[in-house]
């Protein structure tokens, strides 16, 4: 069994929760998908606990970090801003400041393992191109990101946990809470593209920490509570992170 996990957003109550999950668990190997900051209050601890992972891929917000935020909303480039500035924090010395960074600029795009293509947004562009539920009314869309694949793709960025499938010469797309969190693989019945979900800042409309775990034959999507009114506390002390990204922990959306 293998564990992935996606867009913490510098959530540290939601990942500590989620880590403490998987420990009882015991996957052979964790594997993330990205955007481990932003929107967040805890960029450097998430980072340090991430390098728990096997790997680790880039995500846009790593990649706004790194480079530009210029197609952010503003709210979210002022949260991009500040955590730039928790990286460069003068609370640490210039060497621990320097491996994060270091961290986050070794991050590759893309993972391939056998038959199983791992990326934050899509094959076509695997740090930016959202996949949300709508688009499987999108077939030539889907059809071009299906293409992009060999078997199965595992992706996060959209914040919404669940499968897209061919159906015919369509696609579907089910959410994991209408799999039952549960989903069995077979080879004969065609490629699939998985979302993973995120740990700190669900859009699904269930506000708990979502992450997966998978084999040969099955892939689970697991739901954990955590204590987000803290992390809703520390979103508001900070004058540069928007108010909203507090709420929306909430509500999960």
């Amino acid at each position: 069994m293998k564990a992935i996990i996606s867009d913490i957003h510098a959530n540290l109550e939601a990942l500590e929760a989620v880590m403490a999950d998987l420990d009882k668990r015991n996957p052979e190997e964790i594997f993330c998908l990205g955007d481990i900051v932003g929107y967040g209050p805890n960029p450097r601890e998430c980072i340090e606990i991430c390098k728990r992972a096997k790997w680790s891929l880039l995500g846009n917000h790593e990649e706004a970090v790194l480079f530009h935020a210029e197609d952010f909303n503003a709210k979210a480039r002022r949260a991009v801003d500040w955590t730039r500035e928790q990286l460069n924090s003068s609370e640490y010395d210039r060497v621990k400041n320097n491996a994060l960074w270091d961290y986050l600029g070794d991050l590759k795009k893309k993972k391939k393992v056998g038959d199983i293509l791992f990326v934050h947004g899509s094959p076509r562009q695997p740090t930016r191109e959202y996949v949300l539920p709508k688009d499987a009314e999108d077939t030539e869309k889907m059809t071009e990101i299906f293409d992009g694949f060999d078997w199965i793709c595992f992706a996060g960025h959209t914040h919404i946990a669940g499968v897209f499938y061919p159906n015919g010469d369509k696609f579907d797309f089910r959410y994991a809470a209408q799999l039952a969190n549960e989903y069995k693989l077979a080879r004969s019945e065609g490629k699939r593209f998985i979302n993973v979900g995120s740990i700190g800042q669900p859009r699904d409309g269930d506000n708990r920490a979502c992450y997966v775990t998978y084999d040969d034959e099955i892939v689970r999507f697991h739901r954990i509570e955590y204590d987000y009114k803290t992390t809703m506390k520390k979103i508001y002390e900070v004058e540069d992170l928007a108010d909203y990204l507090a709420k929306r922990l909430e509500e999960g959306r």
